[in-house]
């Protein structure tokens, strides 16, 4: 008869009201793994949830043992440097109390579950919300301690969860005279999904704010749009750093919103979508109107500033684009994919596969830099991340970053209620019915398509930098979008203004923004001074 593993204690995860919870589990019967293979046995804890749950049951696991991983969480996944495993399965009325089994049947990356080997962390996460992107702070969702498991090839093993702890949500920092939270019902939103949704913002407020609060005087905004991942809480670094001593003469005094991007199908980039609604009118329309009636700020085009990195450098780039009578400036850095025919390391409009190149080799999704020659090798291919995110929810709501540009750009399917895939998950190849849908947004081929609508837009308000050494090969995008610029501008005698698309030697995704940081502050200094908007 076969012996089933021992689990051993794992790790641990705060509480909703804070401390430390330790869990560990008894073996099970020998018989219990059958001849099924490895099987998670998971447990609704009835004392935490005690309505039935319908949502994904996700497995998130850590294999490495050295440097810092030992102290990470399984639920922090998904992981880039390596990518770790992933299975999940739908759960639909899960009854408090009862167990559900995860096991080789599971939707799971890198492979079945039954070929992982050796010591592993596991953590088990219940994702019910749909309103929030994140797994860790969807209000509702519930996740195990972790436990280690030594997993052997030569038996079946069973290993045991228990969703007990509650998910924190969340949480702001207190208000304070120089830091306000915003929390606006959007009525073009909530008709979209069908309930509540809330236009979210952080505002920080400049020290001369506070103290002279005379009606007459009007202030500039600065509307900051977080990279993936980063939310409206992001206010309370720029209030700080706004009563930082000597501060004035840095950068641009100025109010600084920080918009939230965040949607439950991933960062939404304030585009009119399909599947994240109308989420640019809705911010022109609803929020700025209502900021700038509380807030005291210049109701002009001249008065409204953008800026953002990575994906919020996207964002800010089409906001621009998009509604040139509201922003007038835009500094972005390191942008998503501005060029569709370099999305990554991909042409979308003459590849047939997202996963390899036309000789099979596969296509890297990110690098890093491994010499002091600036060498870089590739760390995670697309496959391996998109496969992640199938693992995570193959409907394509695992809110991370493939899923999100396909919410962002992809009409919805009729039938899951989902964006329609650009490409199929388990071969890559691209749809090219989907593309054609995608071509909208490239704004590449917008400028290039429409230069006599473009031009004095991206000469004279637009401030463009990414690294040569992006970490996710964006540059290659940002190096299209300058040629077509300079190409149409020197056919049209030439800049109409102080814009520039600049790619940064040596600069990586992380460095970038440190490199530009003078010159940025210093240009929208400059910029706010020459409309009479800055000391």
């Amino acid at each position: 008869m076969r012996r089933t593993s021992l689990i051993r204690l794992g790790l641990t995860l705060p509480l909703a009201g804070g401390g430390l919870v330790v869990c560990s589990a008894p073996p099970p019967p020998p018989s219990e793994a059958g001849p099924a293979g490895d099987q998670y046995i998971i447990t609704l804890d009835a004392e935490t949830r005690s309505t039935p749950a319908t949502g994904r049951v996700v497995l998130f696991f850590i294999t490495e043992r050295t440097g810092r991983w030992p102290w990470r969480e399984p639920s922090e996944g998904p992981f880039w440097e390596p990518p770790q495993p992933i299975a999940s399965v739908a759960v639909d009325n899960w009854q408090p109390g009862e167990t559900i089994t995860i096991d080789r049947e599971a939707v799971s990356f890198p492979s079945s579950l039954d070929e992982l080997r050796g010591p592993v962390r596991v953590q088990a996460v219940l994702d019910v919300d749909d309103t929030e992107r994140s797994h860790r702070v969807g209000p509702g969702n519930l996740a195990s301690a972790a436990v280690t498991a030594d997993l052997d090839e030569r038996r079946p093993d069973v290993v045991r969860l228990t969703l007990d702890r509650r998910v924190r949500p969340m949480r702001l920092p207190p208000e304070t005279d120089h830091l306000k939270w915003i929390e606006l019902r959007s009525p073009m939103l909530s008709a979209h999904y069908g309930r509540d949704v809330y236009h979210r913002a952080g505002v920080a407020l400049p020290p001369e704010y506070v103290t002279d609060p005379s009606p007459e005087r009007r202030w500039p905004t600065v509307y900051k749009i977080p990279g993936y991942g980063g939310r409206h809480d992001l206010a309370a670094t720029y209030a700080q750093m706004l009563t930082t001593h000597g501060i004035e003469e840095i950068a641009p005094m100025a109010v600084y919103v920080v918009l939230d991007p965040e949607a439950p199908l991933g960062h939404h980039g304030f585009v009119d979508s399909a599947c994240n609604g109308p989420r640019g009118t809705a911010l022109v329309e609803e929020l700025i109107p209502h900021l700038e009636e509380r807030f005291r700020l210049v109701a002009r085009t001249d008065g409204r500033m953008l800026m953002g990195h990575s994906s919020g450098g996207w964002t800010s780039l089409w906001l621009q684009l998009r509604w040139p009578e509201v922003f007038d400036g835009c500094w972005a850095s390191a942008p998503d994919p501005v060029d569709f025919s370099a999305f990554q390391m991909s042409d979308l409009y003459a590849d047939e596969n997202l996963y390899t190149d036309e000789r099979g080799v596969e296509r890297p999704s990110y690098r890093r830099i491994v010499s002091l020659d600036g060498d870089t090798e590739p760390v995670m291919t697309v496959r391996q991340e998109c496969r992640m995110e199938h693992a995570m929810d193959p409907r394509g709501g695992s809110g991370q970053q493939w899923d999100a540009w396909e919410a962002m750009f992809s009409p919805r399917d009729p039938v899951t209620g989902f964006p329609r895939p650009l490409f199929d998950a388990t071969t890559g190849a691209i749809d090219r019915a989907v593309v054609e849908r995608w071509r909208q947004y490239d704004m590449t081929r917008l400028v290039d398509e429409q230069w006599s609508r473009y031009a004095a837009i991206v000469t004279e308000r637009i401030r463009l930098s990414c690294g040569e050494l992006d970490s996710f090969y964006l540059q290659r995008a940002v190096a299209r979008f300058k040629e077509v610029v300079e190409r149409h501008a020197a056919a049209s005698g030439g800049w109409l203004g102080p814009g520039y698309v600049n790619l940064v030697p040596d600069a990586t995704h992380a460095t970038l923004t440190t490199d530009i940081f003078q010159r940025v502050n210093r240009e929208m200094r400059a910029a706010l001074r020459e409309r009479g908007l800055h000391p």
